[in-house]
């Protein structure tokens, strides 16, 4: 299947054979010509009037024949003379010569742009046919002949012209980047062109009516000559190219390649040639170009003046791989620092939070970059705040700022938060300047020039997050690459990104902890709850099927008091009936665990609260229970209800009394600083519980007591009536310390009532 990047490769070729289909074709006199030397049996006067037809081409023609080197010099006098002293193709080619040259010349001067050395392109042309004809007649009996060896090395690039001249700017961009990488044209030609200049001149001799033999030079004299394909012709294409070689060795013209010369000796030697004759032909070929350049019509220039033009343009040649190197140099130098801080950074980014991250962003880009400003901004998501951090000279954090992100108007005139996205968008620069400077300048303050700096957008993966950095530097002019640029502004993105959505992971994973721990608790209130109404549907029928006979025995209990009274049956009356008390108040007890009143809050005073727990506490031990109270000053009153909390709160007195203990228990009430919940502790300093015990004292009908020593239930309700009123219960307790119950209640406070000071209150 065709990729969308060939089908498009494939029109850009169709075009180019179109408009290659569309250059000028030779003239109807060189067609004739032409048409008449490929036949047998040719008409000599016939192909002498065509010539003569045209005077300009005639004295080119006569000019041509002339300077082949045959000595037979002044004899040549006439087009029907010249054909039969040198042959019918010899002139053929001479004419061809003159033909193609006074075409492609012209048409290309209409298209002459830069890159493309026009003069030189035609002075190497022109070099490589006369040293094709010299190392042709140099091995005579070969099947090149070099009349036409000469038309095959003139006409080798002539696909180079003809892609000058329908893509000019195009091959103008070919020919720059061949000589800033100092590679041949060919490969860069086919990757950015989609055809080189081979198979442009094949297309091109085709669409002229060449000969075969020159059509195939053309497009395979720069093919190695053992890959050449084995046809009558293959000769007249390995001279072509051992030409070519010798005059890029010998810097002749312009060849429009940048890359190594060839081993003229290697290709000789491939080509079945004498290497030792090539050499030769120096001598002689200077003269022979400068020659044939003049009867061309190419600007007059001697032999010396070429010899001394060809070591010119190897001087340049020098000078320009010369700079190339040097710039290879420095673009290797600056690699090497862009990779080493790349990698750098990366090491010192690695696993750490966004604010170390954007901390070793900052330092990076000063030692790269340079400058006195190195300030890195991040926003994790549109509307959410900026985060800005600035480096000092070693690289250090000097300051850092969370902050909302600044408001701008919208489209609907509404103001929104202004995204960090668009930092070098459409925004631009009066983005930076209307929203971004004023911003970084409220959080941190003097942090350098600001108005001087430059705002450099980091690419991030998510388009809701945005990142930047501010500079006072030009970042083109200390990385003028752009692939280095965009390397290093990508490791710097994709860092800040990670450590944004890191973050951004680090919120989730606290988060779900958070609603894991309401789920669990939640379950617990729930099997609390499944837990209570079992115990409340079990306490129901109990108490259904307990009170009549609690009844009677209560009843029978009395009377036995009474008529008892001062006899031995007294003490076991009251036993009886103490313990059917103790049974109604146990099924009292699990009547309020199981299905508990509900609260009615009231605006009361918090000491009458805590004198009648003390009250129900002393009751219940019979006064063994000596209580301090420490209060804020100026108590205001709490809303809460009294009975529910003053019960709950006589549970916990009652239990510290009964922790063995002789000294005073502590009541103290306090508020938390953070949250204005009101908590009320009961201190003893009795035995203290162990985790075994704390783990369960809550449990109803759990205690650590010998058996006949309480219920168990006294935590419990208490418990279940703080809980009632919206609040907490909890202990801490160290065995031979003491035991510390603290309870809790939010939303006490009467939102009339001005909050007190501090101060302590004993009763």
């Amino acid at each position: 299947m065709t990729t969308p990047g060939g089908q498009a490769r494939a029109r850009q070729v169709e075009m180019i054979i179109e408009r290659l289909g569309s250059l000028p074709t030779l003239s109807a006199v060189a067609q004739k010509v032409l048409s008449a030397g490929s036949h047998d049996e040719v008409d000599i006067g016939e192909l002498t009037t065509l010539i003569e037809g045209d005077p300009s081409l005639t004295g080119k023609v006569l000019s041509m024949c002339r300077r082949a080197d045959t000595g037979l010099g002044d004899k040549i006098t006439s087009v029907n003379r010249a054909i039969t002293l040198l042959g019918l193709d010899a002139v053929v080619s001479a004419m061809l010569s003159i033909e193609v040259f006074n075409l492609l010349s012209s048409a290309q001067d209409a298209s002459s742009k830069g890159g493309f050395d026009a003069p030189g392109h035609w002075r190497h042309a022109i070099a490589v046919a006369s040293a094709s004809e010299l190392i042709a007649q140099a091995h005579q009996g070969r099947d090149a002949k070099p009349e036409t060896a000469f038309v095959g090395g003139l006409l080798h690039s002539i696909g180079r012209v003809a892609l000058q001249i329908v893509l000019p700017d195009a091959y103008a961009r070919v020919l720059r980047v061949a000589e800033s990488r100092g590679v041949d044209s060919a490969p860069l030609e086919r990757e950015l062109i989609g055809m080189d200049h081979h198979a442009a001149g094949k297309r091109l001799g085709e669409h002229w009516g060449l000969p075969r033999e020159l059509s195939d030079c053309v497009w395979l004299h720069a093919h190695p000559v053992l890959s050449l394909p084995k046809s009558p012709h293959r000769g007249l294409i390995a001279t072509v190219s051992v030409a070519r070689g010798l005059c890029r060795r010998l810097n002749l013209g312009w060849p429009g390649d940048y890359g190594p010369a060839p081993d003229v000796h290697a290709l000789a030697v491939s080509a079945e040639l004498d290497p030792a004759l090539i050499d030769g032909l120096t001598l002689n070929l200077a003269e022979q170009v400068a020659s044939r350049s003049a009867t061309l019509g190419l600007d007059k220039v001697t032999g010396s003046e070429l010899m001394l033009e060809s070591v010119l343009r190897a001087n340049a040649r020098l000078a320009e791989m010369n700079r190339n190197l040097t710039k290879r140099s420095r673009h290797g130098e600056l690699q090497r620092r862009v990779l080493t801080a790349a990698a750098d950074f990366c090491e010192s980014s690695s696993g750490r939070g966004l604010s170390e991250v954007m901390a070793a962003v900052g330092a990076s880009a000063r030692s790269l970059l340079g400058g006195t400003v190195a300030i890195v901004v991040a926003q994790a998501d549109r509307g959410a705040p900026w985060q800005a951090v600035s480096v000092d000279r070693e690289g250090r954090v000097a300051q850092s700022a969370v902050d909302n992100a600044p408001l701008i108007t919208g489209r609907s005139g509404e103001p929104r938060p202004a995204p960090l996205s668009a930092i070098g968008g459409q925004a631009g620069e009066g983005f930076r300047t209307m929203v971004l400077l004023p911003w970084l300048a409220g959080c941190l303050g003097d942090s350098g020039e600001l108005s001087s700096s430059a705002a450099i957008p980091l690419p991030t993966a998510d388009t809701g997050a945005g990142a930047a950095v501010l500079v006072d530097a030009r970042l083109e002019e200390a990385l003028p690459s752009e692939t280095h640029r965009r390397t290093l502004l990508t490791a710097w993105g994709s860092a800040i990104t990670a450590a944004l959505r890191q973050s951004d992971m680090d919120a989730l994973a606290m988060e779900l902890a958070d609603r894991h721990s309401e789920l669990a608790q939640a379950q617990t209130r729930l099997a609390e709850a499944r837990s209570m109404t079992r115990l409340g549907e079990m306490t129901a029928g109990a108490a259904h099927e307990l009170n009549n006979p609690l009844t009677v025995i209560k009843g029978y209990g009395q009377i036995l008091r009474k008529k008892a009274k001062d006899s031995e049956l007294q003490e076991p009356a009251e036993k009886v009936a103490e313990a059917a008390q103790q049974l109604s108040d146990l099924i009292t007890s699990l009547h309020l665990l199981a299905d508990p009143p509900e609260p009615e809050p009231v605006k009361t005073g918090l000491l009458d609260i805590l004198n009648e727990a003390v009250k129900l506490a002393r009751q219940r031990t019979r006064n063994n229970c000596s209580t301090r109270m420490v209060l804020p000053d100026s108590t205001p009153p709490v809303v809460t209800d009294p009975e529910l909390l003053a019960r709950a709160l006589a549970e916990l007195v009652s239990n510290a009394a009964e922790s063995e203990t002789s000294e005073i228990i502590e009541i103290r009430v306090q508020t938390d600083p953070l949250d204005d919940r009101l908590m009320i502790v009961v201190k003893d300093h009795g035995r203290g519980m162990d985790a075994e015990t704390a783990s369960h004292a809550f449990d109803p009908f759990f205690s650590s007591r010998p058996a006949g020593r309480g219920t168990g239930l006294g935590l419990a309700r208490a418990k279940r009536l703080v809980e009632l009123m919206g609040g907490t219960i909890t202990l801490a307790s160290e065995e031979g310390e003491g035991t510390r119950a603290t309870v809790t209640l939010a939303g006490w406070r009467d939102e009339t009532d001005e909050p007190t000071g501090e101060g302590l209150l004993a009763a």
